[in-house]
């Protein structure tokens, strides 16, 4: 039940989420038509390098050159001076952190169960990619400026940001589709997917540790243990490099 209820209430935050960023794109988009009356239309292939405008300057002091390092320089300055209690704030810290984390965890499974991961699903979806956030962060400081100042390297980033909110509504629209259609079968898709991984087990089993158990032991219990974070790791890599080439396809990007 938890988990059919957790998939209708997903797709409704996401078709929400959609029209919400949807309301920003119309606002953008009546933002940018008179800069690109005024400039023409920048080139966002990534062939041309924008770099004398204001907005490259934005991204240079909060993207690349962001609070975060400032941060980062102040917990170094501390380590090297207080380098004895330093350590022990940060063994205790990295100590008890993972600690709670996976107790709140536990604790979360028992109550909801599988439901956990739709939770921690729509934290990401409220939440957006980086790309997302500094998007909108950039435009929100271009509507406050003087854009008789804009040059046609602003308008690219715009086109940019625009690019990647009209991206993310369509992420949206797309995750709503997926978690409407599955939500009647809801309860069993953690079924499914432990009979998945469960009938994957018993086949690395019967056909590749058997047989190199009369072989080598040792070779086998090697091999049946690392099998599985072998195949993650191509995935992953595999992803990643679709993950690429989608980028490297779309051009600009901040």
């Amino acid at each position: 039940m938890y988990m059919t209820v957790g998939f209708i209430l997903m797709s409704i935050l996401s078709f929400f989420l959609a029209y919400v960023w949807y309301r920003r794109l119309e606002a953008v988009g009546c933002f940018i038509e008179p800069l690109r009356n005024r400039l023409g239309e920048p080139d966002t292939s990534g062939e041309e390098h924008y770099t004398n405008c204001n907005s490259h300057q934005w991204v240079m002091k909060n993207v690349v050159y962001g609070s975060y390092l400032e941060k980062s320089e102040g917990f170094r300055n501390f380590m090297m001076n207080r380098t004895m209690t330093g350590t022990l704030l940060l063994s205790m810290f990295l100590g008890l952190i993972p600690v709670i984390i996976v107790y709140i965890l536990f604790q979360s499974y028992i109550i909801i169960g599988t439901s956990l991961v739709l939770i921690i699903l729509s934290v990401f979806i409220i939440r957006g990619p980086g790309q997302l956030e500094v998007s909108n962060l950039l435009l929100k400081w271009q509507r406050e400026q003087n854009i008789d100042s804009f040059k046609i390297g602003d308008l690219a980033y715009a086109r940019v940001s625009q690019r990647a909110i009209r991206n993310w509504i369509r992420n949206l629209i797309l995750i709503g589709v997926i978690t409407m259609v599955a939500a009647p079968w809801g309860e069993e898709i953690p079924t499914i997917l432990a009979y998945i991984i469960a009938s994957f087990i018993g086949i690395a089993y019967t056909y590749m540790f058997q047989p190199l158990a009369i072989i080598s032991m040792p070779l086998a219990v090697m091999i049946f243990f690392i099998i599985g974070p072998v195949i993650l790791i191509l995935a992953g890599l595999s992803l990643r490099s679709m993950h690429n080439k989608i980028v490297k396809d779309e051009g600009m990007r901040l």
